[in-house]
C-alpha cells in the first residue's frame, strides 16, 4: 500500500482537456496507474473523504505507516519500472524541475507519447525523472 496525492491526481487528470489525443490518454493511462497502484478504486477516489482499504498491518508495522517501498505520486516502488511516457509527466508534474527543463520537454512530448523517443532521450528522461521526482 503506497501513499495517494490527490492534488497530483488532478493535475495527471487536467491534462485530459488536451488538444492533443495521445497527451490526453497517456494522462488518463497515467491517473488509472495511479489509482490502481495506490490500491485504491475510482469510487474511493471521487468519494469526498479518501479512505484506505482495509488490510491488515504487515507484522511489525503500525497500522497506517506509509510503506518503506513507496514512490513519488504513489507508486510502489518495487513494482515495475515506469514507462518513458509515464517518467515524462511525472517529471512535467513535479514541483522540484526547473522551468526552463519543463520548456525543452514540451519539445519532446509529441515524440513520446508517440513512442518515437531514442535510447538516448530515454536515459535523459530517466535521469530526470530519478533527479527531480525520486531524488
Amino acid at each position: 500500500m503506497s501513499t495517494f496525492n490527490r492534488s497530483t491526481l488532478v493535475k495527471v487528470l487536467e491534462i485530459l482537456d488536451s488538444s492533443h489525443a495521445g497527451e490526453a490518454l497517456a494522462a488518463a493511462k497515467l491517473a488509472s496507474a495511479m489509482v490502481r497502484e495506490a490500491g485504491l478504486s475510482w469510487e474511493q477516489v471521487l468519494a469526498p473523504e479518501i479512505s484506505a482499504p482495509s488490510l491488515p498491518a504487515p507484522a511489525g508495522r503500525a497500522a497506517g505507516a506509509v510503506a518503506a517501498g513507496s514512490g513519488p505520486f504513489g507508486y510502489r516502488r518495487d513494482q515495475r519500472e515506469l514507462s518513458p511516457h509515464e517518467q515524462f509527466f511525472m517529471v512535467l508534474l513535479s514541483p522540484r524541475t526547473p522551468s526552463e527543463i519543463k520548456r525543452k520537454l514540451r519539445g519532446l512530448e509529441a515524440r513520446v507519447l508517440d513512442g518515437e523517443i531514442t535510447p538516448q532521450e530515454t536515459q535523459d528522461l530517466k535521469f530526470m525523472y530519478q533527479s527531480f521526482v525520486v531524488g
